[in-house]
């Protein structure tokens, strides 16, 4: 009955694992960054679309015709015509000071834990939507003025936390998420995003920032407001040897019209465009990413060991039942727990690792987000050796195995 019981949990266990995979782009993908106006998907030439996470219908578009779609939202301000608008301003102290680059946004104390459930909503919503990335904007707030003459102001500790929090759900949704601007966190925050996006680091000579989140084989998608023309010795002197993707857009209202820039057209033959990997037509996939409760599978991971035995045990009875025919009482001990329980290799619970990894975002933000950095590896952190747990139970259920018992009968 304990083995059964075991088993059921073991079972309900494997049921409850979710093996979902997320996807990730790779350097070299082209993009385009449409947050305004609409796209027309068949005259759309770039692999990737940036387009606001509540298109339903373009996302599907796009998806027929073979593109990968990033969504948009910002996580630091409240923009006005978000249908879940009313539901922020119900968390007390959440909704601050308008921001006066953009009039239809408000700054967000996101310190606040009422933020959390609201911003998983939006998560679940992109993930309905088959957003294949997310792009969470305007989390560079501490470098604000308006945000700094708060009596509390948001701090870039703050933002390290919440830029965490936002690349570890966002990977629970099985979403790959991008760093957005705040190039002053990239290292401590790095490791959780699974790539970055932008806006005019060339402008302000702030691209280098990046070098180390590229080493290690992640993009960037980089923006610059203008032309090619004008901005040509900025971008042939930041990006060469970097491995950032560049766009140049005429304006801030991001609308589809872009040009793609290509340092050996625009800088000469010796330019190199850095790339650490090589770019895949599809991105890269990442499977067995997501593990929500981490905990809770370490425990039950030791269960599984147990009914790897009960399987043995079964197997013995078994041969029980034979010895019994035979009225043999010798053969009785043969069968008898032969230590098969050896055979219990708890290598299965090495599964879940969580790693994810997470995506920035903004939709309007270009100049204002430069001096941000980004940061962190930390999420390595996750894949805390929870499989050393299992072989130290294993070793207590040897001792059942090694009962033998002997019964010899005397015929007379």
């Amino acid at each position: 009955m304990k083995f059964l019981i075991q088993s059921i949990a073991l079972f309900s266990l494997l049921f409850a694992y979710s093996a979902n995979a997320r996807w990730i782009p790779t350097q070299g993908m082209t993009w385009n960054y449409v947050l305004g106006g609409t796209v027309n998907v068949s005259k759309e030439k770039a692999q990737i679309v940036d387009i606001d996470f509540e298109n339903a219908s373009k996302i599907k578009e796009l998806h027929n015709v073979g593109k990968k779609v990033i969504c948009y939202f910002s996580g630091g301000t409240l923009e006005s015509f978000r249908k879940d608008k009313d539901d922020y301003y119900k968390v007390s102290g959440l909704v601050k000071n308008a921001y006066s680059q953009w009039s239809s946004e408000i700054w967000l104390d996101f310190r606040k834990e009422g933020i959390k459930p609201l911003i998983k909503n939006r998560m679940k919503i992109a993930k309905n939507n088959k957003c294949d990335a997310l792009e969470v904007d305007n989390l560079g707030a501490y470098i604000h003025d308006e945000v700094k003459s708060w009596s509390n102001p948001l701090t870039k500790a703050d933002t390290i936390i919440f830029a965490r929090w936002l690349g570890q759900t966002a990977h629970e949704y099985d979403l790959s998420i991008g760093l957005k601007n705040v190039v002053g966190i990239i290292d401590e925050v790095g490791s959780y995003f699974d790539f970055a996006i932008n806006e005019s680091c060339v402008v302000y000579n702030e691209c280098y920032h990046y070098k180390n989140f590229i080493k290690k084989g992640k993009c960037v998608f980089g923006v610059t407001y203008g032309s090619v023309s004008s901005m040509k010795s900025a971008l042939c002197k930041n990006l060469n040897g970097l491995g950032m993707t560049m766009i140049i857009k005429p304006d801030y209202d991001l609308h589809q019209d872009v040009t793609f820039f290509n340092g050996k057209s625009t800088c000469g033959s010796s330019f190199d465009d850095g790339y650490e990997s090589k770019s895949s037509n599809e991105g890269t996939i990442v499977r067995n990413v997501t593990k929500k409760t981490t905990t809770t599978k370490k425990t039950t991971t030791t269960k599984k060991t147990t009914t790897t035995k009960k399987t043995t045990t079964t197997k013995r009875t078994t041969t029980t039942k034979r010895t019994s025919t035979k009225k043999t009482s010798t053969k009785r001990t043969t069968t008898t727990k032969r230590t098969s329980t050896k055979k219990t290799s708890t290598r299965r619970t090495t599964t879940t690792r969580r790693t994810s990894t997470r995506r920035t975002s903004t939709r309007k933000t270009s100049t204002r987000k430069t001096s941000t950095r980004r940061t962190s590896t930390r999420r390595t952190s996750t894949k805390r050796t929870s499989t050393k747990r299992t072989s130290t139970r294993r070793t207590t259920t040897k001792k059942k195995s090694t009962r033998v018992v002997v019964v010899y009968v005397t015929k007379k």
